[in-house]
Formats: C-alpha cells, sequence, structure tokens
C-alpha cells in the first residue's frame, strides 16, 4: 500500500480548498488537475525517492487528469446545449458525466418502452458519446418503491436496456455500455412524496473517461 507522506496531505487539502468558487461549487477540470497531481506524485515516489522523481510524476499525473477533466466540462457544455428543454439532467461529478432521464419525459408509467417524442433526445446523447469516444458507459434504471422488489428490478433493468439498445442503434460500440437495474435501491430523494417518488423513477447514463 502506498502511504502519501505528512506535507503530501496537507498540500492536497490546501489545493482542494482552492478548486472551490466562492460558493463553494467545484470547479471540476481543476479538481481532476489536483487528483492527477497527488496520484503523480505518489507515483514519483514509487519509481524514485528523490524529490525530481516526485515532481515528474506529479506533473504527468496533473496533465492526464486535467486533460480527463477539461474534456468532460466540454462534453457537460454540449450537451446542456443539446438537451436543453428537454427535461434531461446534467451533473458533472468531475470524474464522471451523468445523464438522468427522469421517466416523466421518458417512459410511460409502468413500461419499459421510450417515448417516442423523447427519441431526438437520445440521438444527441448518442452523438456526444460518438464525439467523445474515450470513455465507457453505465446505463442504470431506478424506480420508486411502489410495488413489489422483484417488480421494481426487472422494471428498472427493462428501462436500462431500452435506453443501452437506443444508444447502440445510434452508433454507440456496444462494446463500450453495460447496463444495468438498481430497482429501488438507490433513490436520490424520499419516495414518501408524490414529488420525490417522480425523481427517483429514472435512468441514469453514466460516462466515465477512460484516458
Amino acid at each position: 500500500m502506498i502511504k502519501i507522506a505528512g506535507p503530501l496531505s496537507a498540500a492536497t487539502v490546501i489545493a482542494l480548498t482552492g478548486c472551490t468558487y466562492n460558493n463553494g461549487t467545484p470547479k471540476q477540470p481543476a479538481t481532476g488537475a489536483v487528483i492527477g497531481g497527488v496520484t503523480g506524485a505518489a507515483i514519483g515516489n514509487v519509481i524514485g525517492d528523490d524529490t525530481r522523481s516526485t515532481i515528474i510524476g506529479g506533473a504527468i499525473g496533473a496533465a492526464v487528469r486535467g486533460a480527463i477533466g477539461a474534456n468532460i466540462a466540454q462534453q457537460e457544455r454540449e450537451l446542456n446545449q443539446q438537451l436543453a428543454g428537454t427535461g434531461a439532467i446534467i451533473t458533472n461529478t468531475g470524474s464522471q458525466l451523468r445523464v438522468i432521464l427522469p421517466e416523466g419525459v421518458t417512459f410511460p408509467t409502468g413500461s419499459s418502452t421510450v417515448a417516442s417524442s423523447f427519441l431526438p433526445a437520445l440521438r444527441e446523447v448518442a452523438r456526444s458519446l460518438n464525439a467523445h469516444p474515450n470513455s465507457t458507459v453505465r446505463v442504470v434504471g431506478h424506480t420508486d418503491n411502489v410495488g413489489s422488489a422483484a417488480y421494481n428490478q426487472q422494471l428498472s433493468q427493462d428501462r436500462a436496456l431500452a435506453v443501452a439498445r437506443i444508444l447502440i442503434r445510434d452508433g454507440v460500440s456496444a462494446s463500450r455500455i453495460n447496463y444495468s437495474g438498481r430497482g429501488y435501491n438507490e433513490p436520490i430523494t424520499t419516495n414518501v412524496t408524490a414529488v420525490g417518488r417522480a425523481q427517483n423513477r429514472r435512468v441514469e447514463i453514466v460516462t466515465t473517461p477512460t484516458r
């Protein structure tokens, strides 16, 4: 196990503090660069004990992660423009890009057939994935807690598969995509209210850069 020395850990805290705007919102590309820099520095310590190795490793890691963060931010901007008004929600975590498709705009209630009105939006998602090919894609279905666990598990899986098939049909390589259903196991808000249940019924397209 690689142990990061105390001074480096302190530098990490200081650097991460500088990667937020005044309102606390993360500066995503910068955050990626910091994480990459720390990882690279750790690699540098493994391949050599001197300060020069640490600096070189940190620079390499920062460059790689910085490029990944910038690419995610660019794809986020593009998708926000392409999917404006569709009801899809784009979330950039700094290391992944999530396209959240609420049930209300994607599927009829209780159905795993994608609404024809939403097919153009999925076509834009596929176009974006093809324009940014260096990533893997997870399509994950989620439900609320109404009904049995078995029913919701199957529905969430069927919906994820339906979206994955459309992305593949629209040109995304099947080798990049996997899908799964999580049923009601991963709510993003309460299931007590109708509004909360509606938010929990969703499919997420999660893109993770590979380089």
